[in-house]
C-alpha cells in the first residue's frame, strides 16, 4: 500500500531522497508550470495562450524547451509577457509573471538546444526547485512525468479559472536511449519512452519515479507508420456528402522523446542550477 501523502508544501531543492511515487508527484507540483503567453492583440485586447510546461532548476530559473516559447510558427515577439502558473489544489493557484522579458536578459533562447532559460526575478525566496541528475539512463529505467497538457485557458470576469489548466502525472519505463542521427534532433542524446508525450507536455520534466531527480525534459514524439491498409466505416450511419465509405487506415509506432540532461548541462549550470 503506498504511503500517505505528506501535503507540505517544499521548500528549496526537492528531496531526491527514495520515496513513494505519490510524494514525488505532490512535491513536482510545486516546481512545475504551466507556460501562458499575453499579447496585446489588434483589438487592443491581451489575448493568451497556453504553450507547454516548465519547470525551475534553481530559486529563480525556469526552463523550457525552445520551441514551446519561439516555435517558429507561433514565434516569441517583443511585447509579449509570460504568467508561469502552477495549479496545485485545484482552486488555488501559484502565479509568476514576467511581464515583457526581454531576449537575452529576462529570456534566454537556445534553439540548437530546444533549450529556453526565464529568470524569474520575483520569484518567492522559498521557491523550491528540482534536483537534477546528469548521469546514465538505462532502458527499462522507472521514470515519471508530469505537466500542462491540452491546458486550456478560461476566464471567468476577467480572471484566470484553473478548469482547463490540469497538472496531470504520468509513469513509464524507459524502452530505449540513443543519439539521435538526423534531422533536427541529430547530435541529440534521446530518453525514449513508449506512453504518449502530448501537445502541452513540452518542457515538462523527466524524472526517477524512485528518487524525483530530473534526467531530461520532453521534446515530442515521432511515429513510424509499420502498417497501411484498406478499410471501411460501418458505425456511421450518415457519411457527409462526397465522402466513401472506404479508408485507408494506419498503423503507426508511437515513442515519446525526451532530451537527456547533461545535453543542457553546461548551460543550466552557467545559470546558476546546480545538482
Amino acid at each position: 500500500m503506498p504511503a500517505k501523502v505528506q501535503t507540505v508544501p517544499p521548500t528549496g531543492r526537492l528531496n531526491a531522497k527514495q520515496r513513494d511515487f505519490a510524494q514525488i508527484v505532490y512535491d513536482m507540483r510545486h516546481v512545475v508550470f504551466s507556460v501562458i503567453r499575453e499579447r496585446q492583440m489588434p483589438n487592443g485586447m491581451k489575448g493568451g495562450a497556453a504553450l507547454g510546461t516548465g519547470f525551475f532548476v534553481s530559486r529563480d530559473i525556469f526552463i523550457t524547451c525552445d520551441h514551446v516559447i519561439n516555435n517558429p510558427d507561433n514565434p516569441h515577439l517583443p511585447g509579449d509577457s509570460y504568467m508561469l502558473v502552477a495549479n496545485l489544489t485545484g482552486t488555488s493557484a501559484k502565479v509568476y509573471r514576467i511581464e515583457a522579458p526581454e531576449v537575452g536578459k529576462e529570456i534566454n533562447l537556445f534553439p540548437n538546444l530546444d533549450l529556453a532559460v526565464l529568470k524569474v526575478t520575483k520569484a518567492q525566496p522559498d521557491q523550491p526547485f528540482v534536483a537534477l541528475e546528469y548521469g546514465d539512463v538505462f532502458e527499462g529505467e522507472d521514470i515519471g512525468v508530469v505537466g500542462y497538457p491540452l491546458a486550456q485557458l478560461h476566464v471567468l470576469d476577467g480572471n484566470l479559472t484553473l478548469g482547463g489548466v490540469l497538472y496531470r502525472a504520468s509513469r513509464g519505463l524507459v524502452t530505449g536511449r540513443y543519439m539521435a542521427n538526423d534531422g533536427a534532433l541529430k547530435g541529440v542524446p534521446i530518453v525514449e519512452v513508449n506512453f504518449l508525450f502530448v501537445p502541452g507536455n513540452s518542457g515538462g520534466p523527466v524524472f526517477s519515479a524512485q528518487t524525483g531527480r530530473v534526467l531530461g525534459f520532453v521534446r515530442g514524439f515521432q511515429a513510424s507508420k509499420i502498417r497501411e491498409s484498406v478499410a471501411t466505416a460501418t458505425m456511421i450511419k450518415q457519411l457527409p456528402l462526397g465522402m466513401n465509405q472506404q479508408y485507408i487506415e494506419n498503423l503507426n509506432a508511437v515513442y515519446s522523446l525526451a532530451i537527456k540532461l547533461d545535453f543542457i548541462r553546461t548551460t543550466v549550470e552557467g545559470f546558476g542550477a546546480q545538482l
